[in-house]
């Protein structure tokens, strides 16, 4: 497909080229004119394809990832090689090949956890079958709970309440006494009004926290960049769900009120604009499932000393010990594979053959009634895939690289700002156009879930209850994975992507997709050391953290959750899934 220079989306106080898809269903555009950054020279690009030059649709050799990063464009790139080798069609090797290499023989489906057990599985593919996905649910906090921010950007973890003892609405009074809610209003300024059963407002005490600031650090290039501090993450709130006539509530374990924003909700659905459902799938390579097997214990306690493989010795360990188990896995060089991606039906784009494709079972639901959503079943259907997270371990870095892609066209940028051959450039905000998630012109409020999945029924409800299920106008507000003011920052990820997807080969499908950006830690610390994270710090893919971004309309702006807030820890533990899953037979 070829690739044409349009002006949508850049700001009055740009004129540059940008790189974007010529077919009028998507509006997206990378600026073509970035001075310096990370762009991947041609011969670099070249190295990573089979047979050393650069086919169409051919096939990626993974990163070796036993070899220490030399450059802090490197991590980058390690990234951008995962991206194309996962998304490259599978040669015999992979098990017997077939599709993709992310569905080939040598990856694993994960399964959601299991209720009852607490466990996840694996599921080897078979290109022979429909690959199983789920809809879509929540992250998960540091402490595997559904999570979402406070307005004062503390991370609020929500506990799942026994549905036979449910825990009674107490709330904590401004004078230290506690009183039962029997009903929630909304005055006209759309502040939340406490009510008890006589009808008498409740004068609430409010969980009180200063707003979060981010820590300032230094980087290896001279910048300073801001973080989430350590306690942010180390010490999750702890919070109870209660919803009164379609209105969620939020109160700590003391009976506190959290103010969070209004509509931001665990269990969000995504939906595009013309009501498609978003669907998840987490999948892992070979060396993570044997690894994972090879500890044998059916649960990898939390904390745990225990680290993913980052050397070539130990992922020679992994790959004789599958051996034994009659695998043979073909690229131990690689460490550990984990990634999760999210997928559309391919009917609900007008251009699928610009997506990489996979035919899937999925959930279908009864949607006679509007405003919930009822699961009547499934179905195998043709998706395409709008977005993915690929993280993986490598030398010295036990708490995983965290790289992040989306497909042209998902939604539109927040402004940014970026060093371009001719100076400073700033791209405005552009809503108007084509999107996936969102209507052409759309305003505020962006990235507030209008629909809710219910986990004990499997229903999808309407937000707030009693309205219709609906999908909501989203704005990627952190374009390149840092504030859009970080102009150097910006540049790297500008500068990559423009040389990648001009030197990929017109009809190569991965020309599609563009990388936000990759964070990992200095020196392979966990990511709860202060200082430690480093990298795009504010990653957060539209189509998977799509309701916890960072809010740049806030006031203060709100930090919203990123990769390490939920993930923090340089050991197995960084993953959500390795401790709870069954080892392979």
């Amino acid at each position: 497909m070829s690739f044409s220079r349009l002006f949508l989306g850049l700001g009055a106080t740009t004129a540059a080229a940008a790189i974007a898809l010529s077919h009028p269903s998507s509006a997206q555009t990378i600026p073509n004119d970035a001075q310096g950054g990370c762009p991947v020279a041609a011969p670099a690009l070249a190295a990573m394809f089979v047979g050393g030059s650069v086919t169409l649709d051919g096939e990626v050799k993974p990163a070796d990832s036993t070899q220490p990063i030399g450059s802090f464009c490197g991590f980058f790139d390690w990234s951008e090689q995962m991206f194309l080798w996962l998304t490259s069609p599978a040669p015999k090797s992979y098990g017997g090949g077939g599709g993709r290499i992310m569905f080939s023989p040598s990856f694993y489906t994960v399964t959601p956890i299991d209720q009852a057990t607490g466990r996840r599985s694996f599921i080897r593919n078979d290109p022979r079958l429909p690959i199983k996905m789920f809809l879509r649910t929540t992250e998960l906090g540091p402490h595997m709970r559904p999570a979402l921010i406070s307005r004062t950007g503390q991370v609020i973890e929500v506990q799942r309440q026994d549905p036979r003892r449910p825990a009674p609405p107490l709330v904590r009074l401004q004078s230290g006494a506690t009183a039962r809610v029997a009903d929630v209003r909304r005055d006209a300024r759309g502040a939340l009004q406490f009510i008890d059963a006589s009808g008498r407002a409740l004068q609430v005490r409010k969980l009180a926290g200063p707003t979060v600031k981010r820590q300032m650090i230094q980087m290896q290039d001279g910048r300073r960049v801001a973080m989430l501090p350590v306690s942010t993450v180390r010490d999750a709130i702890a919070a109870r769900k209660f919803v009164f006539k379609g209105v969620p509530v939020f109160f700590d374990l003391n009976g506190n009120v959290i103010d969070v924003e209004p509509g931001q909700a665990d269990f969000g659905v995504l939906l595009s604009q013309n009501g498609s459902l978003i669907y998840y799938i987490t999948s892992v390579n070979d060396v993570f499932a044997y690894y994972r097997t090879m500890q044998g214990a059916p649960v990898v306690p939390d904390p745990t000393a225990l680290t993913f493989p980052m050397t070539m010795a130990e992922a020679n360990t992994i790959k004789a010990f599958a051996a034994t188990k009659g695998h043979t896995i073909p690229d131990p060089e690689a460490l550990a594979i984990e990634t999760k991606s999210s997928w559309i039906e391919a009917s609900a784009v007008p251009n699928p053959q610009d997506y990489v494709q996979v035919t899937a079972t999925v959930p279908t639901f009864d949607k006679s009634n509007p405003d919930m959503w009822v699961p009547n079943g499934q179905k195998n259907v043709k998706l395409v895939m709008v977005g993915i997270h690929v993280v993986g371990s490598t030398a010295g870095h036990g708490e995983m690289l965290w790289g992040t892609f989306e497909h042209f066209g998902n939604a539109p940028n927040a402004e940014y700002q970026y060093t371009s051959t001719t100076g400073p450039k700033t791209v405005g905000q552009n809503t108007v156009g084509t999107w996936l998630f969102t209507p052409s012109g759309a305003g505020t409020p962006f990235n507030v879930s209008h629909a809710h999945w219910d986990e004990p029924t499997g229903t999808i409800k309407g937000m707030p209850l009693g309205s219709p299920v609906a999908p909501t106008p989203i704005l990627r507000t952190s374009p390149w994975g840092m504030p859009g003011s970080n102009a150097g920052s910006n540049t790297q990820l500008i500068s990559l992507n423009s040389s990648v997807i001009n030197q990929l080969l017109g009809g190569d499908v991965r020309k599609n997709y563009f990388q936000l950006g990759t964070t990992w830690t200095k020196g392979g610390l966990p990511p709860e050391t202060d200082g430690a994270q480093t990298g795009t710090t504010q990653l957060a893919n539209a189509t998977i953290e799509s309701f916890v971004q960072a809010d740049p309309f806030d006031s203060p702006p709100s930090p919203g959750l990123t990769c390490f807030s939920c993930h923090g820890s340089n050991t197995v533990n960084v993953s959500h899934i390795f401790g709870v899953l069954k080892p392979l037979p």
